[in-house]
């Protein structure tokens, strides 16, 4: 069975294609999973709200070509050393400054960190939300813009269960 996606449009807010999703696959997403699907800001900071500790970015492969960085990295709990997210991001370098590329090659944070800390104005647009039966997993995509151009689209899958960040908040 393929995953099963939906749309966020402008005309469709977050929840009502929370909502939609839900529908199609059949089941309630568990609330931090809600939670996470449907940040705009950092995920690296919720994470480190639900854990009580900072998530590590481990960059798995990261290639450069033709003014685009393709980057696959996991978010790991440095306590359990569990798999939090998995995230797949395109980059288009071009729009970038070159102390932002320079910490993006140095593969040390998240996009979203190096971001704020070099104070750059960005939006962020969730496209879609998604689930996969295969290896049940929520999943979402969306783009990241400065100036109103498009700089990045990343896919993350929630690797992790709400059971497992509640137990995390309770053990802490």
């Amino acid at each position: 069975m393929l995953s099963t996606q939906v749309r966020v449009t402008r005309n469709r807010k977050i929840v009502e294609s929370m909502e939609a999703l839900e529908a199609k696959i059949g089941k309630r997403i568990p609330l931090l999973s809600k939670i996470l699907l449907s940040d705009t800001g950092i995920l690296e900071d919720k994470l480190h709200i639900i854990l009580n500790s900072i998530p590590i970015v481990h960059v798995i492969k990261q290639i450069e070509s033709d003014q685009v960085i393709s980057r696959q990295i996991y978010m790991i709990d440095p306590n359990s050393n569990r798999r939090l997210v998995y995230a797949h991001s395109h980059i288009c370098s071009n729009y970038l400054p070159l102390r932002i590329i320079d910490q993006i090659r140095d593969k040390k944070l998240g996009l979203g960190r190096i971001m704020l800390e070099y104070h750059m104005e960005i939006h962020k647009e969730i496209l879609t939300l998604g689930y996969d039966p295969r290896n049940d997993k929520l999943f979402r995509s969306y783009r990241i813009y400065n100036k109103k151009r498009p700089i990045i689209k990343v896919k993350e899958v929630i690797l992790v269960t709400d059971y497992e960040l509640s137990g995390a908040i309770i053990l802490k």
